[in-house]
């Protein structure tokens, strides 16, 4: 199977061709690159990181230039009536920022544009594991579909065959009912499959805005499982989990902010230059001025130590969440190992003894030495244990793809 960064990435260049059309089997790669192509969470995500930059690009501005005006010494009394001895001021300014605030402001905005990147990366991640998921129903319910149709068709032959000694007096009538009953159960199952298959259609084609299933049918073979990669590999790559990534920056960005409190100790200057028309005098003169605010340090303290207590916090919240995902990831390599197992005794074992079972419990009936319960009970079985084989390779398909999630690396392969 290819691996989901791998599909990701050849997804980005162009690597997978043309999309399957109506009427088409789908492959996975395909329905994956339909998926990250047309699915809403995506466009979602493009437009977070687009804004993302935009805020960025905000906050890392210098202060504005501030322009003002002033008039004094308007609609008094006596001397100063009217506008006689207006003062008017005009002024330039702006705040000069100090102890890198700025530079503080950039590095927040360039860890929020990598989180916002992380977590498209997150939603195309997990979005083709989800593809991945529903490709393997359609293929499961596609081999249920046919496991019923074969169990139907067998159905149809031993009636018959009942019949056929029913006519002859060798079986009682109350055999041939039974039959019966299970021919209409076979049919029931059939119809059933169909309906699930259906279903299991536009549940993944849904995961490309569509409402009805444009192909005609999945192409892979279920039952053919990868091998299984070694744990040790799988714990090393476990950092490549958009998931950890994102909790890596949320400690980075954290501590960012912290720069940026630290940053606000230094108090900025506010200065600006004018100037003033002396209405009285008739004349023009230039003003200057500074401002300093004071008790930054003391603001700064508490911002400081509320932003290192969340840094703090952020840095346990993710050593908790890398443990968590490593024990997940161990009792999730355990489970594969037994669907494997699960798999293999079906395939191997079981069901080749319930066909031969079958076979010569037919012979026996056939030949009048076999009662009509033990050649029922052998179809039974072998139907079973096929619907077993099925269940065991879409368990094993869907706990390869969890792996492949927590892992985001290649050594998982599609069916």
């Amino acid at each position: 199977m290819l691996s989901l960064r791998c599909m990701c990435l050849l997804l980005l260049a162009g690597g997978f061709g043309a999309p399957a059309v109506a009427g088409e089997a789908l492959s996975l790669p395909q329905a994956v690159t339909r998926a990250l192509a047309h699915n809403p969470a995506v466009r979602a995500g493009d437009q977070t990181v687009v804004a993302a930059e935009r805020q960025a690009d905000l906050t890392g501005l210098a202060p504005p230039w501030m322009v003002g005006a002033d008039v004094e010494n308007v609609g008094g009394t006596g001397a100063v009536s009217g506008i006689r001895a207006a003062e008017t001021t005009l002024r330039l300014g702006r705040v000069l920022e100090r102890g890198g605030k700025r530079d503080a402001r950039l590095a927040v905005g360039a860890i929020d544009i990598e989180r916002s990147r992380n977590a498209l990366d997150q939603i195309r991640l997990e979005l083709a594991t989800e593809t991945t998921r529903r490709f393997v129903e359609v293929l499961a319910d596609q081999a249920r579909t046919t496991v019923a149709t074969q169990d139907l068709a067998l159905a149809h032959e031993l009636t018959a065959t009942v019949n056929r000694w029913v006519q002859a007096g060798r079986s009682p009538e109350s055999d041939l009912n039974l039959m019966q009953i299970a021919e209409e159960r076979a049919d029931i199952e059939v119809e059933h499959a169909a309906h699930e298959l259906a279903g299991a259609k536009v549940s993944l084609a849904a995961l490309w805005n569509t409402v009805e299933p444009d192909f005609d049918e999945a192409a892979g073979d279920l039952f053919e499982l990868p091998a299984i990669p070694a744990y040790e590999a799988l714990v090393a790559r476990l950092p490549e989990n958009p998931t950890l990534r994102g909790l890596i920056l949320d400690t980075r960005a954290a501590q960012a902010r912290e720069r940026v409190a630290a940053a606000s100790a230094t108090p900025d200057v506010t200065w600006h230059v004018g100037v003033r028309r002396l209405s009285t005098f008739d004349d023009t003169a230039l003003i200057a001025g500074i401002s300093l605010s004071l008790g930054s340090a003391k603001r700064s303290a508490l911002s400081v130590a509320q932003s290192a207590a969340e840094t703090e916090a952020t840095d346990a919240r993710a050593q908790a969440q890398r443990m968590d995902v490593r024990q997940r990831l161990f009792s999730t390599y355990q489970e594969l190992v037994h669907a494997r197992t699960a798999f293999e005794a079906h395939r191997d074992r079981m069901i080749p003894k319930a066909e031969a079972a079958l076979a010569l419990t037919r012979k026996g009936f056939d030949a009048g030495r076999l009662s009509f319960v033990a050649l029922s009970q052998a179809q039974r079985t072998l139907l079973e244990l096929r619907n077993a084989q099925i269940d065991a390779a879409v368990r094993y398909h869907t706990l390869l793809t969890d792996i492949e999630r927590m892992t985001a690396t290649a050594g998982v392969s599609s069916p």
